[in-house]
Order: structure tokens, then C-alpha cells, then sequence
């Protein structure tokens, strides 16, 4: 079995290349590749997720992962997460630090900038009128 059947996050393969990453000096943009969870796209939503997980407190790579996992039933790859984590420190989003104990390896601890706030807070205000009108077409859907 590939790394890519083991997740049922599906990336691909054009969209995983270093030169796609955007740099700060682009307008902000939703980072990452198209990418579908079950069939379902996640393009622009595991970005806010994972700025949402670093909004309540600081976190590491394999720390995110997981609570992608345990909170919205996510499993997606750890080259993924770290990759979205680059891609948002570099647009001003998040800034890392290194931890460094006596015990284990250093890890890199993500903590989201005011900016990060502000593209969180303004891309859940645009959710939550995309979910009043998906649940409007719902709504209207034949039983």
C-alpha cells in the first residue's frame, strides 16, 4: 500500500512540488493543493482548521495532525500538515519556535500572528454565508 492509500486524504501528485509554495510578498491566499477528504474538498477548510487549532494555543506538527484527526475526523499525511505550516509561517500567519527538552527531538511549535487571526476570522465570516446558502439548497432538495 502507497503513503497515499494509507490516508484517506487524496493530494495530487502535480500539487506536491516545493516551487508551488507562495512566498509573503503574494496577496494572502487560501495555501495548499486541491485537496479531498472521502470525496469531499478541502481546499481553503484544513487551512482554517489548523489555524483554528493554533488559535487556542501553540502547537506542534505531529500535535496538529492528531487533533485534525480526534476533532474533525481528518486523517491526513504528516508532509501535508507540515507542508501547510510552512506555507501559512511564510504568508505571516503562524511564526515557529524551536522547543528544545533534555529528553526526545526539538520540535518547531507553530503560534498564529495577528494577521493569522484576522485571515481566520475573515474566512470564517465567508463559511458561515457559504453554509446559509448550501443549507438553503439542502433545504430545497426533493425529499
Amino acid at each position: 500500500m502507497s503513503e497515499e492509500e494509507k490516508h484517506d486524504v487524496i493530494v495530487p501528485k502535480e500539487h506536491l512540488h516545493h516551487h508551488c509554495m507562495p512566498f509573503r510578498h503574494h496577496p494572502p491566499i487560501p495555501p495548499g493543493p486541491f485537496i479531498e477528504f472521502k470525496g469531499v474538498p478541502l481546499k481553503g477548510l484544513l487551512h482554517m482548521a489548523i489555524l483554528n487549532i493554533v488559535r487556542s494555543k501553540p502547537a506542534h506538527g505531529s500535535e496538529i495532525q492528531q487533533t485534525l484527526k480526534d476533532k474533525f475526523n481528518i486523517d491526513v499525511p504528516k508532509p501535508l500538515v507540515y507542508g501547510l505550516l510552512r506555507i501559512m509561517e511564510h504568508q505571516g500567519f503562524l511564526t515557529s519556535t524551536w522547543e528544545i527538552k533534555e529528553s526526545g527531538p526539538a520540535k518547531r511549535v507553530y503560534t498564529i500572528t495577528e494577521e493569522g487571526l484576522d485571515y481566520l476570522t475573515m474566512t470564517l465570516d465567508r463559511l458561515k454565508k457559504a453554509k446559509e446558502i448550501i443549507e438553503r439548497i439542502i433545504a430545497d432538495l426533493p425529499q
